[in-house]
């Protein structure tokens, strides 16, 4: 009973900071909605390839003209518009010189010239003629990132189309094949998870707040003359701050869904890990505040854990692996000491790769086995400071 006061009590106080709270559950749902709008606008192809046909080509019976330089052009075209995200952006230009300046400039990643006698030498072999020579040339710079990657794509579509029209057949065939169960993720499908863990991350304002504001009224003096137990009135405070830790990712996921965002897995498993994330946040949280002392404290020192667990759990961006030792043969890094780190691995499967409960199971025991270890330290170490008989 003296814990659902509490509980009432804690959520009244949440309501009526009305301004943190709102900031709290729509701060993930807002940067959803900018990323997803920053990601349509800067959508386009990420390699440009300028094609220039010089092709001569050739007149066929009846006046017809065939020129293959024309059709390789087409199916560079075709190409880019059957991949996701349009992989490739192809544009004709008009001559070399220009296109070679273009690629100098960084307008374009890669030039590639179809020689005069295209249309003549793929016919040839086609024939079982002698070829007359014709070389296809690429132009890109080398310090230009894209350069490689568009030149593979451009040497893949050349050689098959080559081979296609000429009628030979290489020594090996390439059969390309997609691992997963899942179709092509977008960059904002990608960044989905971090998203939801942030949501969980805001958490650290409402919660630390909820703290702090007793000890800036004068009100943890009252609190600890009555029968209060310190483990039942953070505990309170975590199971309201659990609470709007799923709402606030069920929100974020729900506006993630509005913008086109296809999520797959279990329900029950994104809850499960959004509570266990809450918690975990929470406990870091209370650790938090035991060494704060007003919200003031919490808007500018506060800051710093929270922006630790945004970017070192890799929510904003992905971070390369530093391992410090292995458990069953599974790599531990410096980071998976943060409890967000497991959450967005989690997210990631359930929401991008159909996982269940049971394929999250090591995330789910390191989410849990942190948020214990947070929280336990964060009790212990507000009630050393604030809530034994000797705390200032």
């Amino acid at each position: 009973m003296r814990l659902l006061s509490l509980i009432r009590k804690t959520t009244l106080e949440n309501l009526r900071d009305w301004k943190i709270l709102v900031l709290t559950l729509t701060f993930a749902p807002f940067f959803t909605i900018l990323m997803y709008y920053y990601f349509e606008a800067a959508t386009g192809p990420a390699y440009r390839v300028a094609i220039v046909n010089e092709d001569e080509g050739r007149m066929a019976e009846g006046g017809v003209q065939v020129n293959l330089g024309a059709d390789l052009l087409a199916t560079f075209v075709e190409a880019g518009r059957a991949e996701p995200g349009q992989t490739l952006r192809v544009s004709a230009d008009a001559d070399r010189a220009t296109a070679v300046e273009h690629a100098e400039s960084g307008r374009v990643d890669l030039v590639l010239v179809i020689p005069p006698t295209f249309t003549r030498t793929l016919e040839a072999f086609r024939d079982g003629e002698e070829p007359p020579t014709g070389t296809v040339t690429t132009y890109g710079d080398p310090g230009n990132p894209s350069y490689l990657m568009a030149a593979a794509w451009s040497d893949a579509i050349t050689y098959i189309f080559a081979g296609e029209v000429a009628e030979v057949e290489g020594p090996i065939t390439i059969d390309m094949q997609s691992v997963g169960d899942v179709e092509s993720l977008s960059e904002f499908d990608l960044y989905i998870p971090g998203l939801l863990a942030l949501a969980v991350i805001m958490l650290m304002f409402t919660a630390a707040a909820s703290v702090i504001k007793e000890k800036d009224k004068g009100t943890l003096v009252r609190l600890r003359i009555s029968n209060m137990t310190t483990f039942e009135w953070l505990l309170s405070i975590t199971l309201v701050q659990t609470v709007l830790g799923v709402i606030a990712v069920l929100l974020t996921l729900l506006t993630a869904m509005a913008l086109g965002y296809n999520a797959s897995g279990s329900v029950p498993a994104i809850v499960l890990v959004s509570a266990l994330s809450s918690v975990a946040v929470v406990g870091i949280s209370i650790l938090v505040s035991a060494w704060l002392r007003t919200i003031f404290d919490l808007m500018t020192i506060g800051c710093f854990p929270f922006f630790i667990l945004m970017f070192f759990s890799g929510s904003m961006f992905p971070l390369p692996d530093l391992p410090i030792f292995e458990i069953a043969g599974r790599s531990i890094n410096a980071n998976d000491i943060l409890p967000t780190t497991h959450s967005i691995s989690a997210f990631n499967d359930v929401l991008n790769h159909s996982a269940g409960i049971g394929q999250v199971m090591f995330e789910i025991f390191a989410i849990a086995a942190l948020s214990v270890v947070f929280f336990a330290g964060g009790t212990l170490w507000f009630t050393r400071r604030h809530m034994s008989p000797n705390a200032v």
